[in-house]
């Protein structure tokens, strides 16, 4: 039996599952090609997950922070990995041993004591972020945890991940070179994910001809889905592409027409099922559009 969508549920993690990235990742967790996401210490001391910077091609910091929220709503499973001691101050887990001791060498004490002396009350440990002092004793543990996914929420997900796999074949047969997911660093200089990009001519390497993004919602999707579209216009891309499933409110219809000046086109489908043909389509005619401009064919 499968996992309906709920009002409460839908509101709370749709703009999560529609991003490009987090799509990547879910995609390999749900396909199994990628079974837990571990924890690995970077050597700047921080715990880090590179399978998942990989997929994603996200930072550290963004990665912590969807993992976390794809598990508070119950996406993934989070299970303890380890635990470190952290700073009581700022939860930093990186610090250096202080071994100054403050107390002048005495010629009453014998040396055992000297040692002993230096030993307990010369220690600290002292953060590395905000250089904050303090004794083992006064740290605190801090876990780190590896996640999964919930295996009760998989057929949830497979209903908000798209499967461009065969997208992608089709069109990597014509010799057209396809990234799917596709990340591309914008104008901005911020590197940005997309659901899949294609360049109709796989011998000119810098050029992208068309991206794509896809938007699945079991509600007509409103103009919070304009984010996407600023997302597109950052990157220098030929065609953007937006398909949304089932469609678009009249408001968020009337602000993306207007970003169609941009080269940036909305395309609406009343089902999932209709996404991978839909892109098949449009992008096949686009390509005889582009070559016939680059090749100078009329």
């Amino acid at each position: 039996m499968g996992v309906d969508i709920v009002p409460g549920e839908k509101t709370s993690v749709s703009s999560l599952l529609n991003r490009s990235d987090v799509q990547a990742l879910l995609k390999a967790l749900s396909d199994g090609s990628l079974t837990i996401l571990k924890p690995e210490l970077s050597p700047n001391g921080e715990f880090t997950y590179p399978d998942a910077e990989r997929i994603m091609g996200s930072s550290s910091r963004t990665v912590r922070e969807i993992l976390e929220a794809l598990s508070n709503e119950e996406m993934l499973i989070k299970e303890l990995s380890t635990a470190v001691l952290a700073c009581p101050y700022c939860g930093c887990s990186r610090f250096i041993v202080e071994l100054t001791d403050t107390y002048a060498p005495s010629p009453t004490r014998s040396k055992a004591i000297e040692n002993i002396v230096s030993g307990l009350l010369g220690k600290r440990l002292v953060c590395l972020t905000g250089k904050h002092a303090f004794y083992e004793n006064e740290g605190v543990s801090k876990k780190i945890f590896s996640y999964r996914l919930n295996p009760e929420k998989k057929d949830f997900i497979g209903r908000w991940v798209m499967d461009l796999t065969p997208v992608a074949v089709a069109l990597r047969a014509k010799g057209w070179r396809v990234e799917a997911p596709a990340r591309i660093m914008g104008k901005s200089g911020v590197e940005h994910t997309f659901s899949l990009s294609v360049s109709y001519r796989d011998d000119i390497k810098d050029t992208v001809d068309a991206v794509v993004d896809v938007i699945v919602s079991d509600i007509m999707v409103d103009e919070s889905a304009l984010s996407i579209v600023l997302k597109a216009m950052d990157v220098k891309a030929v065609k953007k592409l937006l398909l949304v499933v089932p469609g678009l409110t009249d408001k968020a219809r009337a602000l993306f027409d207007y970003y169609n000046t941009y080269d940036v086109h909305v395309l609406e489908c009343q089902d999932v099922s209709q996404v991978n043909n839909a892109l098949l389509d449009i992008l096949s005619s686009l390509a005889k559009l582009r070559l016939k401009t680059v090749t100078g064919v009329k």
